[in-house]
């Protein structure tokens, strides 16, 4: 265990390394005597990602003390992995609003899903703790990897070909499509056809797909990932289906009435793990590891234990 205070107040906070969570100790001590004013109260068990997430939640006359608490937690409580991890926390980036890749719990800050199954993963080979950072877009993502996170989680496609480098595949999410529930459309064959419009995500790996892939309809796309326009646009006829990953598609309409999902898919977008153009070493290291979390299972029950409609692992040779 690590004190990260001394004096009376030693047993107000210590960090447990192994299991990478806050604990407060005993009655007495200085949470309890400040009461409802400690900002470490309510903290005991938390990870490092939750406590970054508590910090924006605290008044802001508590920030400065909890800022000092997170950077004594971000450093590294071991020697650094000179690789994955140089800064001694292995730094992973994903996108927020993609729940095919992770969970963000709006009252607790955990995350939970595939990506975060991955990312502690690697962290517990490396001996590093994990900090896993949402973001709001894939390009966001690619952003953090080329300006200091360590990985990050996207898709690859050919608009962000040579600006970081991928690692193999390991997860496929299938794209389909939402429709009016009383349109006539019944497969995603159906949808390249001449003066019909299909509405899109920007800069999501499915619009990308289809814009190269469409001989006949045409794409519509909006930087909306909370699918208002999606439905707008459904229910006024601008478009006759709006493509995107089964999961977040469903997830983010499922209070919407007057509207249902293709029974078949485009096809399964690749998932990779991004790295810096200058680190060929962690790739290799981080495509050796998702090789051996492939073949042990670890994946396989990783995506099962996320509940994601649409997710399968990636066959070894996936690229």
């Amino acid at each position: 265990m690590r004190h990260l205070f001394s004096g009376r107040a030693r047993g107000l906070l210590w960090f447990d390394p192994l299991r990478l969570r806050c604990h407060t100790l005993g009655k007495g001590l200085l949470a309890d005597k400040l009461g409802a004013s400690c900002p470490f109260r309510g903290l005991s068990g938390c990870s490092i990602e939750q406590l970054h997430f508590a910090m924006s939640r605290r008044p802001q006359r508590m920030r400065a003390l909890l800022l000092l608490l997170l950077a004594l937690l971000a450093g590294p409580l071991k020697a650094a992995d000179p690789v994955l991890a140089p800064s001694g926390t292995l730094r992973a980036a994903y996108i927020v609003t993609n729940v095919a890749q992770a969970r963000l719990d709006p009252a607790t800050g955990n995350v939970s899903g595939v990506i975060a199954d991955v990312a502690r993963e690697l962290a517990r080979r490396a001996d590093v703790p994990v900090m896993i950072m949402p973001m709001p877009t894939a390009a966001a993502v690619i952003e953090a990897v080329r300006s200091g996170a360590d990985i990050g989680f996207v898709a690859p496609n050919p608009q962000r070909t040579g600006l970081v480098l991928y690692s193999q595949t390991y997860m496929l999410v299938q794209q389909s499509a939402l429709v009016r529930a009383d349109s006539p459309l019944r497969s995603v064959n159906e949808l390249d056809r001449p003066g019909q419009v299909i509405g899109i995500n920007t800069d999501d790996s499915v619009g990308v797909w289809l814009q190269q892939h469409l001989t006949a309809a045409r794409a519509r796309a909006t930087p909306d990932y909370t699918l208002r326009d999606a439905v707008r646009w459904l229910k006024n006829g601008e478009v006759i289906a709006f493509a995107g990953g089964r999961q977040r598609l469903a997830s983010a309409t499922r209070d919407v009435s007057g509207l249902r999902m293709l029974d078949d898919n485009f096809y399964g977008v690749p998932q990779a793990v991004a790295v810096p153009l200058e680190r060929p070493d962690r790739l290799q290291l981080i495509n050796s590891a998702l090789a051996d979390m492939r073949s042990s299972g670890f994946l396989a029950d990783s995506v099962a234990r996320s509940g994601i409609e649409g997710l399968s692992v990636a066959p070894a040779d996936g690229r």
